[in-house]
């Protein structure tokens, strides 16, 4: 804990004084971390090569609440786009946060930078300890390990007994009542064709805008705009978890951004509980329920990120709250007194409310935050994408955005290309001739940088099928002449032919892996041979209804060398005059034919680099593998004897400073492998939480373990580079 200081028989103000800083001096505010570069005090002046290392700010043995009329004062290198202030003394406030723009403005120091020495001198002011309310830290500690709850929803056990006790018809019995359809809505299996059904005729009934209970006459009303007690429905697709079902609801044209009036957050039934009362937002509230990938899917729908306080948001590394307090529930009344004098995040005003949303939002969740704002989906791009055809709506092509660690060009080229191939299919502009030509891809840049999760990806938010093809697949599946009897089958099933019109998905995606390795044979039996095939007449497919996605390391040495002279990667870099000197090389060398890649230069609509991650991206991609171990350790555990069978599970993996473990992870990062260079480190940790399991009891695994969550809670040592592990709160798992 903090040290504080005792102001009962004397009030204490701080006494700032200040001194210049020369370059490169030991007092230098710092964080030790290898991969930053610390703030130089001038533009004029080297960088210099070694510096001290100093603790972190929420290290050191001081309570930041006793900071005092400080202007300015640059925090270490990992905070420097946030500065302290503070209006009175012996009061600590942040700068006002400019709520139209989420990306925080570069730090100008004219003068020499100045470090403030904080001397208390006696005083006979003690308001602010006076101010500070000790039941705001009991309200935080208290309801720190409860589960968020929305009213109506029964527990599964209670849910599963009713409808084992209704029978197959419970729906219809408990028509007018309705109790169950807030649980209904969480538990229904999505698989299920009868309840999908049901779940939507009870939604048609349901209340809209206030008007009394009537039949909605169109499924995309009741989705849109049902509600259960003044809550619009879409918050309880979102309790369920289920990122499928919240797409339904958003698809159907569910508001990303609806409100929720909540009578109280935690929903209890203690004696002598308080009431935890709140407006959330449904951004918010998915950030609470600790769902990175439905927080992703609002923002791809809309969802307005600056419904989050800017300083739980930026910078991505490390939030400048954690600066604050030694203590993760720290948290003092002047930050959520700045928080209420923005009118969008005046609904976190709370001090319980606050602390919950400042522990859920973690790295992952704020990388995310911060693309939604830096990279826009203009009103036109959605105009374009949608489609009242399943098939052909493109709106959720834009998750692209949050699905991907960095590679923000290749995102918006995709996304454009795949615009402009829908608009090409549906009129005559530009020209009929290019109408039928497939669209083809060409992937180029160091392996595992997200080219093959892009594919993933794109098939899987547009609900379409993929193929991947190499060498192998040449020599095994083709005849002499070279026609690949699998890739035929698979063009006339997915191209379409006038035999079988109706049979004929809208489009699919064939993949040709590592090109440089391929023969001339297996590229003129994979590519060229069906696109001749066409042009000259001897086949009725619908070529246009096929991506083609080639795969190169060949431009590696290009797109490296581009990456080292031009980072950091701006946007405005990748679509100025660097950019289009990098996209015409890589034309000039597809066209040399000196490679491979020749084969594709007359059908090539756009060739897309994949650079290196840089040190945000690091630690989004080290953060979302721990995240999946965390999800692979909640599984729940079973003692029966099938398939099912689990002994490892209900465990809660708590990291309360995420940058501290994603730092440690990212440095196994090697350009050269990409994202699987860091799966050692994570392999890692995955051992230690197992040798924990297997120490941290003697007991043989029981039917009360199948009932309980166990927190695990990961510590790093800095001095080792370790991470530790130690076991937390256990609490029950219908509680969960």
């Amino acid at each position: 804990m903090a040290k504080k200081v005792n102001r009962k028989k004397k009030g204490y103000t701080a006494k700032t004084i200040a001194e210049p800083l020369p370059p490169n001096s030991p007092t230098t505010i710092c964080t030790g971390d290898p991969l930053r570069v610390p703030l130089a005090p001038s533009t004029d002046l080297p960088w210099p090569s070694q510096r001290p290392v100093e603790p972190e700010k929420d290290e050191l043995d001081f309570d930041a609440r006793f900071f005092a009329s400080v202007k300015s004062i640059p925090e270490s290198d990992d905070d420097f786009s946030e500065i302290l202030q503070a209006n009175s003394p012996a009061r600590t406030s942040i700068s006002s946060y400019n709520s139209s723009t989420c990306t925080p403005e570069p730090l100008y120091i004219p003068e020499p930078l100045y470090i403030p020495e904080i001397e208390l001198e006696p005083s006979d002011n003690t308001s602010s300890q006076e101010n500070w309310e000790p039941e705001d830290d009991e309200r935080i500690a208290k309801y720190k390990t409860r589960q968020i709850k929305l009213p109506g929803v029964k527990s599964r056990r209670d849910y599963e007994e009713f409808k084992s006790s209704a029978g197959k018809d419970w729906f219809f019995k408990d028509f007018f009542n309705r109790s169950m359809l807030p649980s209904a809505i969480v538990y229904y299996k999505t698989y299920d064709d009868f309840s999908v059904k049901e779940v939507a005729r009870q939604l048609s009934v349901l209340p809209v805008a206030g008007c009394k209970y009537r039949e909605v006459q169109t499924p995309l009303t009741a989705y849109r705009d049902s509600r259960i007690n003044g809550t619009p429905t879409i918050f309880y697709a979102v309790y369920s978890r289920n990122p499928g079902k919240v797409k339904k609801w958003l698809k159907e044209g569910a508001d990303p951004n609806s409100v929720a009036d909540l009578k109280d957050l935690f929903d209890s039934k203690e004696d002598g509980y308080k009431l935890v009362p709140v407006k959330i937002p449904l951004l918010a509230f998915a950030i609470l329920l600790e769902e990175p990938e439905i927080v992703r899917l609002l923002l791809t729908f809309g969802a307005n990120p600056l419904v989050i306080p800017g300083i739980l948001r930026l910078p991505v590394i490390k939030p400048a709250i954690y600066r604050l307090s030694k203590s993760p529930e720290g948290i003092t009344k002047e930050f959520v007194e700045n928080i209420s004098q923005d009118e969008a995040t005046k609904w976190c005003t709370d001090a319980v409310v606050f602390n919950r949303l400042k522990l859920a939002t973690n790295l992952s969740i704020r990388y995310d935050l911060q693309k939604a704002d830096t990279f826009k989906i203009t009103a036109r791009q959605r105009q374009l994408a949608q489609d009242p055809q399943p098939k052909m709506d493109y709106t959720p092509l834009f998750k692209l955005h949050f699905d991907i660690i960095g590679q923000d060009l290749a995102v918006k080229k995709i996304i454009q290309e795949l615009l402009r191939r829908k608009v090409r299919k549906i009129s005559s502009w530009p020209c009929e001739s290019t109408r039928d030509r497939p669209t083809v891809f060409i992937f180029a840049g160091p392996k595992d940088h997200e080219q093959s999760k892009m594919v993933i990806q794109i098939a899987r938010n547009l609900g379409i099928p993929f193929f991947s093809f190499s060498e192998l697949d040449y020599t095994l599946c083709s005849d002499p002449d070279g026609k690949n009897n699998i890739l035929e089958l698979l063009l006339d099933e997915q191209a379409g032919s006038e035999t079988k019109p109706d049979e004929v998905s809208e489009f699919c995606i064939f993949v040709l892996e590592n090109v440089e390795e391929m023969s001339s044979g297996a590229l003129n039996s994979l590519f060229t041979r069906p696109i001749k095939a066409k042009k000259d007449g001897f086949t009725s497919r619908d070529l246009s209804k096929t991506i083609w996605v080639v795969t190169t390391n060949i431009l590696n040495p290009m797109i490296t060398a581009f990456y080292e002279e031009h980072q950091p990667l701006t946007p405005e870099k990748m679509t100025g005059k660097e950019g289009r000197a990098l996209m015409s090389a890589m034309k000039k060398f597809v066209r040399s034919g000196t490679t491979s890649l020749s084969v594709f230069a007359d059908y090539v609509d756009s060739i897309i680099p994949f650079f290196p991650f840089d040190e945000n991206e690091q630690l989004a991609l080290a953060h979302r593998a721990l995240w999946k171990l965390r999800s692979q350790l909640l599984r729940p555990i079973s003692l029966a004897n099938n398939y099912g069978r689990n002994f490892l599970g209900n465990i809660k993996l708590v990291t309360e400073k995420d940058y501290q473990h994603c730092r440690m992870i990212a440095k196994s990062y090697n350009p050269n492998e990409g994202a699987g260079s860091m799966k050692q480190a994570v392999a890692d940790i995955e051992r230690e939480i197992f040798y924990h399991f297997l120490e941290s009891s003697e007991d043989a695994i029981s039917e009360k373990d199948e009932k309980e969550v166990t927190e695990y809670i990961l510590k790093v040592e800095k001095e080792n580079d370790a991470i530790l592990v130690q076991t937390g709160n256990v609490m029950p798992k219908e509680d969960f």
